[in-house]
């Protein structure tokens, strides 16, 4: 109980400020870092960001407004998408509320558990949306996302049943002209099963950002905190220091017990601006985990590392990181080190875009493990017509280090088929393998059938 106070009260810490700060200080719409002169100049209007799930194929290729890459995100993004915040035009708004997405689907589930043969079928239906709070505070823009779910199973209706859900908060000010802070705080119940993505790798043309969704399934219920306060400071026109403390909390419960943790996150970066398209800096990382039960044990995680973005065109972006990585085990007094770095790649063309992304170093999760973790995921995006648009999808993470390992890869297709007034019906078939010995998560083979109608308004940019 003592822990899910402490989670409740940095939940309501984040609120506090992000509700507070804006009475003294003015109030940076842009989620990036303040541009430099040499970002801005000779720049075009910029266009409408395409979000996923709009109801508009595409249009390819985006803009040439130069969009540099930054070591550590402090943009506010929409629920669950690598798209960053802008307001959407939905008729569905009531004031400072309004729904941004509503998904209404039916899934057929198969899922056969490592060394058995038996196989679970279920057959359910999900109503999901994005419920949106903005409000402008001295022209600060507060933003809340609420992502609730009900589902119908063996005909009863549950809220969150077999799903996640999630409250997202987030701030973006400007206390002076060379200084921005970015609050962002993430709330998170999870089920065993997913969310029934119809995509895993989230790709945004206006930035070249990429995010990739989280593919290891639980075995019971999760609870989860996520807090950070980004500093930007600009130190020269070309010069901007990052600085992103950060805490995160985590509870699993599941049919073995209880597993707990809690981690103080921290990142600095100093990144310098060679042109308006390309930037180079270094990063640093200092985490501090402690595992609260069981058994309590307490690792430190420091990574050095250097950090390269460039847009190359106007419809072709990389960025990354290559450093190294050293682990020490506090109740041991022992020391590892790796190799840790990640590497991002979007290409548009005419009709058609591919993303990638590439991750290895540790992660603080909702499951036990102190290794490494390595992952891969590549995208594909065809518009296939004006209204038809097919995405294909593949993925592969696994635990670093000796077996027996943590592992889970799959593939993915989701046709859309846009229709007027921003509607949409999808399919949707994936494809996930999961092996692991920990009991925090699931081991087996899962096949889901996804068929339903979406509804998602187009985004209007300038907030």
């Amino acid at each position: 109980m003592r822990h899910y106070k402490l989670w409740a009260a940095i939940s309501l810490l984040a609120l506090a400020v992000l509700v507070v700060l804006p009475d003294c200080v003015r109030a940076q719409e842009g989620s990036n870092p303040p541009p430099s002169p040499t970002d801005l100049e000779g720049q075009p209007p910029q266009a409408d960001a395409q979000d996923p799930n709009t109801n508009q194929s595409p249009a390819l290729p985006p803009q040439a407004t130069p969009t540099p890459g930054y070591p550590i995100d402090s943009q506010i993004h929409f629920a669950g998408r690598a798209t960053p915040w802008a307001n959407t035009d939905t008729p569905l708004r009531f004031g400072p509320i309004s729904v941004s997405n509503i998904d209404l689907i039916g899934v057929y589930d198969q899922f056969t558990p490592s060394n058995a043969t038996q196989v679970t079928d279920t057959r359910f239906g999900i109503l999901r949306g994005v419920i949106v709070f903005a409000a402008n505070f001295k022209k600060n823009v507060f933003v809340v996302q609420y992502t609730p779910q009900l589902v119908v199973l063996n005909g009863k209706v549950r809220g969150g049943a077999d799903g996640n859900q999630a409250v997202s908060l987030g701030q973006v000010l400007n206390i002076t002209p060379k200084l921005s802070v970015t609050v962002k705080n993430d709330f998170a119940f999870t089920q065993s099963r997913q969310l029934y993505p119809d995509q895993f790798l989230y790709a945004d043309r206006q930035t070249g950002g990429v995010l990739q969704n989280y593919l290891l399934e639980t075995t019971g219920r999760t609870i989860s905190d996520a807090f950070q306060t980004v500093f930007n400071y600009n130190i020269t026109p070309r010069l901007i220091l990052t600085v992103d403390p950060g805490y995160y909390y985590a509870n699993a419960t599941f049919t073995a017990g209880t597993y707990a943790t809690e981690a103080s996150k921290n990142m600095f970066s100093l990144t310098y601006a060679l042109t308006p398209r390309r930037r180079i800096g270094i990063i640093q990382t200092a985490d501090y985990q402690h595992s609260l039960k069981p058994p309590p044990s307490d690792f430190f995680y420091h990574i050095t590392g250097l950090f390269y973005s460039e847009q190359f065109s106007p419809t072709l972006w990389i960025t990354g990181t290559l450093g190294y990585e050293t682990t020490t085990n506090l109740n041991t007094s022992t020391s590892t080190s790796q190799a840790a770095g990640s590497f991002t790649l979007l290409k548009a063309l005419s009709r058609s875009e591919i993303s990638l992304a590439y991750n290895r170093q540790h992660t603080i999760t909702y499951f036990a493990t102190n290794q490494q973790v390595e992952s891969v995921d590549i995208n594909y995006t065809y518009v296939l017509s004006q209204r038809l648009k097919w995405n294909n999808g593949v993925g592969y993470i696994h635990e670093l280090g000796a077996n027996p390992r943590i592992a889970g890869k799959y593939a993915i297709s989701t046709l859309e088929y846009h229709l007027a007034g921003g509607f949409s019906l999808l399919t949707s078939y994936s494809r996930r393998n999961q092996q692991s010995t920990s009991p925090e998560l699931l081991a087996g083979n899962r096949n889901t059938y996804i068929a339903g109608i979406r509804w998602s308004p187009p985004t209007v940019l300038g907030h």
